[in-house]
């Protein structure tokens, strides 16, 4: 694996793993855990430090998860005057029962029984994410898409066409991610937000028949925040594969990587392509207004700004904390 350290962070940095066995103190540099999650041992007792074989992260939280630009926009799209009533119309509109209904009746459900390959990856990318795993569909389309829907009952569909261009550990990544949406309690927003996108600026004071000066705020909070909500479910779907590398890989191909040279594809190149447009941002106030005003144009934030900020929570303590699991929260509090 080659070095994927994102701009802005130090390439000798080293991160303090406590052993979960002994309660031995290992600092490793986090450069060289990265390279292969599974190899952190414990230099006292030998045990490996970290979750990584697919095992459940019981201990995980939902703070643990979420971005904190996605948890600062979520607050904010909640304080707006009468979103609450907003939601309740939805609700009311039955939007969940369509939805599901559609999908019974125009996509495969995946069960043990059916596609069970399939089903036991999303299983076990639920399993690791400490939740029950949500109805599953494959959706007929050669785009390169997946998505979650619902709000008391949400579920995941995932096209025909990502399933075929991904590998197992590449169909689990984006699996992770949309189980992260459900986990951290998105879908209702998300489903809002699927309408919004479907039917165009102004579908929700048509849908809902209120004043348009009160639902534009709600639109241009809704979709702010939709694309923040995708930095979220980017953690949980690194937590998924433990591995950064092969995250990022698949990041590029849902960004547009042509499949006849997937071999030359660099994961590297891809970050230094991030921290190259990061820079240009924020080194220029043309380009910082330009990205806001197309932000909030678009659905999905930029394919290399997730990468960046994905690459940087890998670098962090918290990442390492959440691998490490319980023990080390145990022995934190001990020493606190």
């Amino acid at each position: 694996m080659t070095d994927l350290t994102p701009a802005g962070v130090a390439e000798d940095a080293k991160v303090t793993i406590p052993c979960g066995q002994c309660g031995g103190k290992n600092r490793i540099p986090v450069i060289k855990a990265l390279r292969d999650l599974s190899r952190p041992n414990c230099g006292r007792c030998k045990t490996p430090l970290l979750r990584v074989a697919g095992e459940p992260l019981s201990d995980l939280e939902d703070a643990d998860l979420a971005h904190p630009l996605d948890a600062d926009a979520l607050a904010a799209l909640r304080a707006l005057p009468r979103v609450d009533e907003l939601i309740a119309a939805v609700m009311k509109r039955t939007v969940d029962k369509i939805a599901r209904f559609r999908h019974l009746g125009g996509a495969i459900a995946v069960d043990s029984e059916q596609l069970p390959k399939l089903w036991a990856i999303h299983e076990a990318a639920a399993r690791r994410l400490g939740m029950p795993p949500p109805p599953l569909f494959v959706v007929q389309s050669p785009a390169l898409n997946a998505y979650t829907a619902g709000s008391g009952d949400p579920f995941v569909a995932i096209t025909s066409g990502l399933v075929d261009r991904l590998d197992d550990v590449g169909v689990a990544s984006v699996l992770g991610h949309e189980l992260t949406h459900v986990r951290l309690g998105h879908a209702l927003y998300r489903t809002l937000a699927h309408m919004l996108i479907a039917g165009g600026v102004g579908v929700l004071d048509k849908l809902f028949a209120v004043g348009a000066l009160l639902v534009k705020p709600v639109e241009a909070a809704l979709l702010r925040w939709y694309q923040y909500s995708e930095l979220s479910a980017d953690r949980g779907a690194l937590l998924v594969v433990s591995d950064l590398e092969a995250h990022l890989r698949t990041e590029m191909v849902v960004a547009g990587a042509p499949a006849r040279f997937a071999d030359d594809l660099s994961v590297q190149a891809f970050l230094a392509q991030a921290d190259r447009a990061e820079a240009m941002r924020d080194g220029d106030l043309l380009m910082k207004v330009t990205d806001f005003l197309d932000a909030n144009a678009r659905t999905h934030p930029l394919a290399v700004w997730r990468a960046h900020h994905v690459a940087t929570w890998a670098h962090s303590d918290p990442f390492f904390e959440i691998l490490a699991g319980a023990p080390r929260k145990r022995l934190e509090t001990e020493n606190s």
